[in-house]
């Protein structure tokens, strides 16, 4: 039978070091970078040709109000539904609604006149391929 016997050396004692290691753990969290290249993939830009005011919703959270002839930009995220309703209180007028894409870039409110007693609401997009395609009065109906 075969006898195990310890070894007659001993270990030295374990020394703790205060000094810390670049590349290990740490108790803080470390700050990371975050890239802003300034893209105009998510700018909306929305134009009204109505003589009256909007309220504009991005799935149903409020935007804020076009007023009639002006040119807002947006930075949001082109998915979902863009939605406008009167901010006047009229009764032949109910929300508009646009459903979004990656490719729209411009949206008009305009109103369109069907025959001599009908006029309506209504948006529309506009693909522009560039910056330089967008200025306001450029695509007027």
């Amino acid at each position: 039978m075969a006898v195990i016997c310890p070894p007659k050396t001993k270990t030295p004692p374990t020394k703790t070091q205060p000094k810390r290691q670049t590349g290990g753990w740490t108790p803080r969290p470390q700050p990371r970078v975050a890239l802003n290249l300034g893209s105009d993939d998510e700018l909306l830009l929305l134009q009204n040709k109505t003589e009256i005011a909007w309220t504009v919703y991005h799935n149903f959270h409020q935007l804020g109000i076009i007023d009639p002839g002006e040119l807002l930009a947006f930075h949001l995220c082109k998915h979902g539904n863009l939605n406008a309703r009167p901010c006047a209180k009229h009764d032949a007028v109910e929300y508009l609604v646009l459903p979004l894409s990656y490719d729209v870039n411009i949206v008009y409110i305009y109103k369109r006149t069907m025959s001599n007693d009908l006029e309506i609401y209504d948006m529309r997009t506009f693909l522009a391929p560039s910056r330089e395609a967008i200025r306001p009065g450029d695509h007027e109906q």
